[in-house]
Order: C-alpha cells, then sequence, then structure tokens
C-alpha cells in the first residue's frame, strides 16, 4: 500500500479590505442576493455571485421547496442562469456567502455544486475562482474549482 495526499491550497482573509475591490463588489452582491432567497424550510439563505470575463456581475440565491430535491441551490441557480443565457461567455469568478450561519468558516458549496463549477470551468477551459465569504470572519479564494474537488469526475474520466 502507498499513501498519498492532496493539498489544497488557498487564501484565507481575516477581512474583505484586504481583498481586490472587484472581490469585495462580488462578495456584496452575492450578500443582498442571500438576502431575497426563498429559504423557509431549512432558513439558510445562500447567495452566490459571478463576474464574468467581461465584467458583468449576475447573482442567484437558493431557491427551497417542500419536496426537498426540487429546490436549488445559490450557486447552481446563477451558474444554470448565465450558461443558459450567455453560453460563450466565460466566469471570471464566483462568490458564494449565507447570511444566517453560526459557522465559524465561510459557507461550502455542497457535492452537487462542486460539481458544477468543475463542469464550469471544464466547459471554458479556464480557470474558476471561487470566494468562499463568512459575514463578519474570514474569506478564503480558491483559484480553480480543482481545489475544491480535487478528485472531480470530469471529462478525462471519459476520454478513450
Amino acid at each position: 500500500m502507498i499513501k498519498k495526499t492532496i493539498n489544497i491550497e488557498y487564501s484565507a482573509f481575516a477581512n474583505t479590505e484586504e481583498m481586490a475591490e472587484s472581490d469585495r463588489i462580488l462578495i456584496n452582491r452575492a450578500i443582498e442576493i442571500a438576502k431575497l432567497s426563498y429559504s423557509p424550510y431549512s432558513k439558510f439563505p445562500v447567495g452566490a455571485a459571478v463576474m464574468l470575463d467581461s465584467g458583468e456581475i449576475f447573482a442567484g440565491n437558493n431557491q427551497e421547496n417542500i419536496a426537498f430535491p426540487s429546490g436549488t441551490c445559490a450557486e447552481r441557480t446563477v451558474l444554470n442562469y448565465v450558461n443558459a443565457n450567455f453560453p460563450d461567455k466565460k466566469i471570471k469568478t464566483i462568490a458564494i456567502t449565507a447570511t444566517n450561519t453560526t459557522t465559524t468558516e465561510p459557507v461550502t458549496p455542497c457535492g452537487f455544486c462542486r460539481q458544477v463549477i468543475v463542469e464550469m470551468e471544464m466547459k471554458q477551459k479556464s480557470p474558476l475562482r471561487i470566494i468562499l465569504h463568512k459575514i463578519g470572519g474570514e474569506t478564503y479564494v480558491f483559484e480553480t474549482s480543482k481545489a475544491i474537488l480535487p478528485l472531480a469526475f470530469d471529462d478525462n474520466v471519459l476520454k478513450n
């Protein structure tokens, strides 16, 4: 047996003032849209905002349903909107936050959303930065989706 290790590299910011203005704008948009979330069951409003390589910003939030699998996470809401309406544009960065959480660290995407983020990066053939923000706490920045899903199911699996 051989033991192997996967290392994940990311930047941690104590507050958003240390970050680029464009990242702060994106985080603030994610916070704003999280407040409009439809999350009556979990009481866990999540917002996600993306910046395209053109500088345009789009945002989405989680939309719950009494039949839980029918709901949509914030990340997939905004990513699917952008992919449906602007299929040829590249997403530069996604910022994700939750407004009602007692966690000490930034909220992270579920496994389903991580796979969708990897798919978007694979489709556009360029890195998709991920910002995970904790309101009143730290912010983590990952330079690629592979950092949050290192053993992703990707197009390499299906190549002959």
